[in-house]
């Protein structure tokens, strides 16, 4: 079979930019709504009713409505960070950070005297709420999602209190020393 190659002529010319002006809003429209499920995969950009199914597909295991939408978002935008380090202190802490909690982490190790083996201790710091047994089993679901499976923790939750106000302190001190001479 022998191919003819046509020559470029301008009625080609000419047909292929036609069929470039009819095709440019169907091309148009596919890309916009391209980009429209592009944004529906990042935290940032995914319209708030379909969050759920956002976290879902990250696999977050818990979500709850009554969440603040940032808090939400924030959660869904942490989560493949959050899994890769999954069971580690780094993941603890960070599993505390969307609910501005602070955490410290104690290794049975590094105290003396030693804990049981494999175990630790965290230490969980809110500042923006009181403390009361909702927090407490959310602070300890968040820990549990977060830590190795095969680990036992001591839990403390404490209050804790930012100053606002700029404090300043100044201590004055003086010692008046008399003498007397040695009397028997």
């Amino acid at each position: 079979m022998k191919w003819h190659v046509i020559p470029s002529t301008g009625v080609a010319v000419q047909l292929n930019k036609r069929v470039q002006a009819a095709l440019q809003p169907e091309y148009q429209t596919t890309t916009t709504q391209i980009d429209e499920i592009a944004n529906l995969w990042k935290a940032e950009t995914c319209p708030k009713a379909f969050l759920p199914w956002l976290a879902w597909s990250q696999g977050i295991k818990e979500w709850d409505e009554n969440w603040d939408e940032s808090t939400q978002r924030a959660i869904v935008s942490a989560s493949y960070e959050q899994h890769k380090h999954l069971g580690t202190r780094y993941a603890v802490v960070k599993a505390l950070e969307p609910f501005a909690m602070d955490a410290k982490i104690t290794e049975w190790f590094e105290l003396e005297p030693k804990l049981p083996s494999g175990t630790f201790k965290v230490d969980v710091y809110v500042a923006n709420r009181g403390i009361d047994l909702p927090l407490i089993k959310e602070v300890r679901t968040l820990v549990d999602r977060a830590k190795r499976k095969s680990v036992h923790y001591s839990l403390t939750v404490n209050l804790q209190c930012a100053i606002a106000i700029p404090a300043s302190l100044i201590s004055c001190s003086s010692n008046v020393i008399t003498v007397f001479p040695l009397s028997h």
